[in-house]
């Protein structure tokens, strides 16, 4: 087993200390009386402390605007109002608190578009004590969704770019975890990033985990296209500013010297690559 692979399956979810448990104020939204009632008593079991409730979005909106909570449970279906809205209402009164959808479908898109508006996870039901704890733990202690999201053509884009983004920060920390020790402790969470990443991928991909596979390729291939090194990236910017226009002039010093910097440390890092080449036996 390679390291990557190691460190990808021992992975731990991160934890709630039992003060960090007592201090979290928690509303409850659900149209259904019992699913509420389960859900405050599966929450106090697990040693949250103050617990609200309300049986529609209007209702919660009002207890917000009245009180601070930390944490928001709703249920993602309209009550009243869309569950947009009140998503939309709720992080403007206060964009800090930590809003989890729950519902019975968590592939429709509508819970897809709550994380892309700002939700920080999902509850599925039915849930169990487990999964709720679960579900509250990373979409506290989780990254929240990258922006890769924000700004994809499509939901399988947006998924793609996301796993794509969690594997190239784990990449760079394991890079920087020989030299630091703080690179090194972070690891574990990193790697646990790219696992969430890869779990709502499949959740969520529109076709299911086979057509969220090809467009993963689709990027991989898109990204190797561009230009690979620093030069080829300093290159390119120069073409753009010919085609701009700039024609008929010279790169200025600046410029020269930065081409320069860049060729040397490209030359460097291909006598490197050769000498790596020459001990791998294909």
């Amino acid at each position: 087993m390679s390291g990557f692979e190691a460190l990808y399956k021992k992975s731990k979810a991160p934890v709630l200390s039992a003060t960090e448990r007592r201090k979290a104020e928690i509303l409850i939204v659900d149209s259904d009386p019992q699913i509420r009632q389960t859900m405050r008593q599966s929450l106090m079991g697990l040693g949250f402390g103050t617990l609200s409730d309300a049986p529609d979005h209007v209702v919660a909106l009002e207890k917000i605007e009245d009180r601070h909570f930390t944490h928001i449970i709703f249920e993602a279906k309209s009550l009243r109002i869309s569950a947009k809205e009140f998503l939309s209402r709720a992080l403007e009164l206060d964009p800090q608190m930590v809003t989890l959808p729950a519902s019975y479908e968590p592939t429709v898109d509508d819970v897809f578009d709550l994380l892309i508006q700002g939700a920080r996870g999902f509850i599925v039901k039915p849930f169990t004590a487990e999964s709720l704890d679960i579900g509250l733990i990373m979409a506290t202690k989780g990254e929240p969704i990258s922006d890769a999201v924000l700004n994809a053509r499509n939901r399988n884009e947006a998924l793609a770019a996301l796993i794509l983004s969690s594997l190239d920060k784990l990449a760079v920390l394991m890079r920087q975890a020989g030299q630091f020790e703080t690179a090194k402790r972070e690891l574990p969470k990193r790697a646990l990033g790219l696992r969430r990443s890869v779990d709502l991928g499949n959740t969520f991909a529109k076709g299911g985990p086979l057509m969220l596979r090809e467009t993963l390729i689709d990027l991989c291939i898109e990204r190797s296209n561009g230009p690979a090194s620093r030069l080829g990236r300093f290159r390119k910017r120069i073409d753009i500013k010919k085609k701009r226009g700039d024609r008929n002039r010279g790169p200025s010093q600046e410029e020269a010297q930065a081409s320069k910097g860049t060729e040397d440390e490209t030359q460097e890092e291909a006598k490197k690559a050769d000498a790596s080449t020459e001990s791998v036996t294909l």
